[in-house]
């Protein structure tokens, strides 16, 4: 499970639990990519409650997001 909250104007909340699948990380990175938009120099608050290893079909996901993914990268300060 991912929960992605846009918890102020310059900051994204992520929750990460269980296992990830194909659905759950292209739902996920969709609606990562869409809450930070309108985001500058912004900060992003993680917390992972019980990891395990995403599904393959979830990581090929993410790979065919990395150029969105990638824009994010100056949104956020590091």
């Amino acid at each position: 499970m991912i929960k992605i909250t846009a918890s102020s104007p310059t900051r994204i909340d992520i929750e990460l639990a269980g296992q990830i699948d194909a659905d759950d990380m292209r739902i996920a990175l969709d609606e990562l990519i869409d809450k930070s938009q309108n985001i500058t120099q912004g900060r992003m608050f993680y917390r992972i409650t019980d990891f395990a290893l995403p599904t393959l079909g979830a990581m090929e996901v993410e790979m065919s997001r990395l150029p969105k993914l990638f824009g994010l990268l100056g949104k956020f300060d590091k």
